[in-house]
């Protein structure tokens, strides 16, 4: 211990206080400083010599003996089982498929961020030349009195400041802007990705969900992308820029204001890890309760209809309370954080101002490098206090961006337009067996065709899987591989842009789009007869008693039209397109039984493939074949007089209908 200064043995000046070493203590090593000659024996000493083998006989095999690498391999896995958990939970390898999205998404504007960069690191050299030029005042002062010349060194603060002020600006200008247009393009590819979003996610996902994703979590990697970025050039170029100017002034004086800093990276690790867990929670949780307006607002009529109001306002409100607390759970966390970090910064000043005003008294610094010291000090309380905030928004803008991309790598490639099939094809389902995720099948070994331009019908009780049929035919939900074939061709295997202008698809909720007749039977394809559609649809007349005719508005929804209008226009928009296979689902359930006659005598006489299902029999008449479905099976096949004549399924179905007929006629 005789090495050892007497103020880091803790003896003399009352204990273990942070003091400057004692003069002519510098040269030493870190080995005399710890044990003098003994530190020198142990470096010194030689290595012991291995032991060597016995000499083998007739060359003999060399004994292998137990290797260390299967410990260490296993050791090593046993360390990323470990890690596994930690990552589902929330640590940093889940996210780094977001992060690398994050930076992709920015890299497309390097420009704008090397010049912010730039702009940044001017600043901060700006920034940090002031409390130097403040040093050699203050010493200029001390040496001078009041014969010392401090108009210079005024001077040279204000255009310090003045420099400082212009390229932060422009920082902020280039970096923000450049977040401006990350956050565009990601709703755009966001957009797009939703066009082509598998159908059996969209089941998974609400609306409002799908819409918080758009909205919330879009603007939460706008934050990470301009403010977070911002902060952590800027904190990061204050920090290593203080740092240094603080060792310039004095090494051991910045020793004893870093002594805390193991303590906030701790701290800082810690609140990193559990502001991930509550912002997931958080983003979830705003998804939920946007789906629930979503839903509240899409089914308004309903609610008023049975007096729901109360019942709706009390569900939102919980739904509501939920991220009022999961909110308040991220604002606990940042709350804790960022005062925490105030006062270790804080305590980190006081021992500066204690230890350093006592050098200042020896006469070992001046004046004015301690008041150079402090102000580097508060360069570096800022990025301190500033962690909280700045891991607050980095780890909201990558849990976003975690969301984003599920939506993103989901979608599928958006077919391009192209032409439908030369002539009105085959049709044939082979022993199709399909269901719903989640759910028992609901078609069971269906087997029927139908020939190049005729028309079957398939008819059957309410979930008999009868409109599963027709969205497996236009692929809106993927089929099996060999079970579903138009022209002799494999669905799954025909280009998807030649089978959707190959099929049209008439659902039976018929959607229109707040927006013009015309537009809503277009869809923007260009060099469609609008007019010939409409005749075909049986709709041509009343769209002509509107006042603005195919220009007419139809509202959200098409609510200023009737379902049967509805029904007849989205028939339109398919006919409009000229396909060769025509799906029809159940599209004439608010069609009057005159028009209904006069749209099928059409549909026949235009020789299109139709395959139409339905629960009006009278449109089943029609059709070459009908094919009755029941618990998703095919229970009876054949033409109207001769499926009567069973009298199975069918019989009882047409018997029941004309029985409702009479009476509603009575």
């Amino acid at each position: 211990m005789a090495d050892v200064p007497a103020h880091r043995r803790g003896a003399g000046g009352g204990g273990a206080r942070c003091r400057r070493r004692a003069p002519g203590r510098r040269g030493r090593t870190h080995h005399e400083r710890r044990g003098g000659a003994g530190a020198d024996r142990v470096l010194l000493a030689p290595p012991r010599p291995r032991p060597r083998s016995p000499p083998r006989a007739g060359g003999a095999a060399r004994p292998r003996r137990p290797s260390g690498r299967a410990p260490r391999r296993a050791h090593a896995d046993r360390l990323r089982g470990l890690r596994r958990p930690q990552a589902a939970r929330g640590g940093e390898p889940r996210l780094t498929p977001a992060a690398h999205a994050v930076a992709r998404a920015a890299l497309r504007y390097r420009a704008r961020y090397a010049t912010g960069a730039f702009c940044l690191v001017a600043a901060t050299g700006f920034s940090l030349a002031i409390p130097w030029t403040v040093k050699h005042a203050i010493d200029a002062l001390a040496r001078e009195g009041a014969a010392a010349a401090l108009g210079g060194y005024v001077g040279l603060i204000l255009a310090l400041a003045a420099a400082n002020g212009v390229t932060r600006l422009g920082s902020r200008f280039a970096i923000l802007g450049a977040g401006q247009r990350v956050e565009a393009d990601l709703r755009d590819q966001l957009y797009a990705a939703l066009q082509t979003f598998p159908p059996e996610l969209f089941a998974r996902h609400s609306t409002g969900d799908l819409m918080t994703r758009a909205s919330s979590d879009v603007s939460a990697v706008r934050s990470l992308v301009g403010f977070g970025v911002v902060s952590l050039f800027s904190t990061t170029l204050a920090f290593g820029g203080a740092l240094a100017a603080m060792l310039a002034v004095d090494p051991w004086l910045t020793a004893c204001a870093m002594a805390a800093m193991p303590v906030l990276v701790l701290l800082a690790r810690r609140f990193n890890v559990s502001l991930n867990e509550r912002t997931q929670a958080m983003q979830e949780q705003l998804g939920t309760l946007s789906g629930r307006v979503q839903e509240t607002l899409a089914g308004m009529a309903a609610v008023r209809a049975y007096t729901m109001e109360r019942r709706a306002a009390a569900a939102f409100a919980e739904a509501n309370r939920t991220l009022l607390e999961r909110s308040v759970a991220v604002a606990a966390i940042q709350a804790r954080f960022t005062p925490l970090m105030s006062l270790i910064a804080g305590a980190g000043v006081l021992v500066v101002i204690w230890v350093g005003g006592l050098d200042v008294a020896a006469g070992r610094i001046t004046l004015g490098d301690l008041v150079a010291f402090n102000g580097y000090l508060a360069y570096l309380a800022w990025p301190t206090v500033a962690l909280g905030l700045t891991l607050s928004v980095v780890r909201r803008g990558l849990t976003s961006m975690e969301r984003i991309q599920e939506i993103v790598t989901a979608a599928r490639p958006a077919p391009a337009e192209a032409a439908p099939l030369a002539a009105p094809p085959s049709l044939a389902f082979e022993d199709l067996t399909w269901g719903y995720p989640g759910r028992s099948a609901a078609l069971s070994g269906v087997t029927f065709s139908v020939a190049p331009g005729g028309m079957v019908a398939v008819v059957g009780p309410t979930g008999a899987g009868k409109t599963t049929l027709g969205l497996l035919l236009a692929r809106l939900w993927e089929p099996p591989p060999g079970t579903v074939f138009v022209g002799g061709r494999d669905v799954t295997t025909l280009p998807l842009a030649t089978l959707r202008a190959t099929v049209g698809w008439v659902p039976q909720e018929a959607f229109l789009f707040s927006r013009s007749i015309e537009d809503n039977v277009t869809l923007g394809r260009a060099g469609l007869d609008v007019a010939a559609a409409a005749r075909e649809a049986a709709v041509d007349a009343e769209v002509a008693a509107f006042s603005g005719g195919y220009a007419t508005i139809v509202g959200e929804r098409g609510l200023t039209v009737s379902g049967g209008q509805r029904q007849r226009l989205a028939l339109a928009r398919a006919l409009a397109g000229r396909p060769r296979i025509l799906v029809l689902d159940d599209v004439f359930a608010s069609v009057d039984t005159v028009t209904e006659d006069a749209i099928v005598r059409t549909l026949r006489a235009s020789g299109l493939t139709i395959l139409v299902a339905t629960h009006r029999l009278r449109v089943a008449q029609a059709a070459d074949r009908i094919v009755v479905l029941d618990g998703g099976r095919l229970v009876a096949s054949g033409d109207h007089p001769s499926l009567l004549a069973a009298g199975g399924l069918y019989a009882r179905l047409w018997r029941r209908q004309q029985l409702e007929e009479q009476i509603a006629r009575a």
